[in-house]
């Protein structure tokens, strides 16, 4: 007579173990994964926004689009341009590189329903605030956000500049939940040169531009496009000042209030858009010299701080958030 045997505890446990051991094996294999899959979705809206920047240089002379821009005190206030309508956050005529490119793009508007259920038409001239990813589920319209989610809600100060802390250009995250931000390289700040006079945060190569309403850099201007940052992943909002040991060091790597950078990909790595439309992977650095090396730090008025031969030939990590119009 044959009589069926069935598994010891033993044997359970054993196959449990192994079990438990293949998904331990597997699941960071796929985090890392789809890791690298958003990487690749934020690498490739990084060059669609390049290809939007071609656009409008074509369309002004050569223009770099401005990390933010202030024409609340122009002579003339000119209707159909960024934030002149529908604005949910921040005020009229001031706005960032993304109010621009999604107006000269014509992204909008967007119809949604607000907690209360009625009806909100807006972002005309403004590229979507917290209000649209609060209301619309898995909202996704053109490339201005990374494709991995916010960590946490960032509530200190982001930038010397009070205008910027204060939100007033609709440049801050507001949801945790909210598709990570891409910052620009407040470099290209295209408000005139006293609204740019606070500390740490301006440029004399441009202060002959004092009296204009606003000011530009062009494309030629920029000595080294290849090793020139625009854009690079942050947590809090976007534009970030590239300045080094003032009251806001926004490349601070350490996890404190004054964090900017958002190292989000595998790796602890973020994305770094250049001006020859390259998008580039770094891993995360301590310090701005990090990137730019001892070659590169120099004084605002273009002066090396390095005075060694070795420092004067350390080109770091070959990419540039200052002094882009300078060798």
């Amino acid at each position: 007579m044959n009589t069926r045997r069935g598994f010891t505890i033993i044997e359970l446990l054993v196959t449990l173990g192994v079990i438990g051991l293949l998904v331990g094996i597997i699941l960071p294999a796929l985090g890392i994964v789809r890791g690298n899959a958003a990487l690749t979705k934020s690498t490739s809206n990084m060059r669609q926004i390049f290809s939007l920047m071609q656009n409008y240089s074509t369309a002004n002379r050569d223009h770099i689009v401005p990390s933010l821009f202030d024409r609340t005190s122009a002579a003339i206030q000119v209707k159909g341009k960024p934030r002149s309508d529908s604005v949910v956050q921040g005020s009229l005529y001031r706005g960032t590189w993304s109010d621009i490119l999604w107006t000269d793009a014509g992204f909008g508007p967007i119809s949604y329903l607000t907690s209360n259920g009625s009806e909100n038409s807006g972002y005309r001239t403004d590229s979507p605030d917290g209000g649209v990813y609060e209301f619309v589920p898995n909202f996704e319209r053109g490339p201005f956000r990374s494709a991995v989610p916010m960590k946490k809600q960032f509530t200190g100060n982001v930038s010397a500049d009070p205008d910027i802390n204060s939100n007033s250009f609709g440049s801050r995250t507001i949801f945790v939940a909210e598709p990570g931000m891409f910052a620009a390289n407040n470099f290209f700040d295209g408000r005139s040169a006293t609204k740019r006079a606070f500390t740490n945060h301006k440029y004399d190569a441009r202060a002959e531009l004092s009296g204009a309403n606003e000011t530009f850099f062009t494309n030629g201007q920029i000595v080294r496009p290849e090793s020139s940052a625009y854009l690079v992943d942050s947590i809090c909002c976007e534009t970030i000042d590239p300045v080094e040991g003032g009251t806001i060091e926004p490349f601070d790597a350490t996890d404190t209030e004054d964090v900017q950078i958002d190292f989000r990909y595998p790796g602890d790595t973020c994305a770094i858009l250049l001006l020859d439309g390259h998008a580039r992977i770094e891993q995360r650095w301590e310090t701005l010299t990090d990137l730019e090396g001892s070659a590169n730090d120099l004084k605002d008025d273009g002066s090396m701080k390095a005075t060694s031969n070795a420092d004067k030939k350390d080109q770091g990590r070959g990419i540039r958030f200052r002094h882009l119009d300078l060798r």
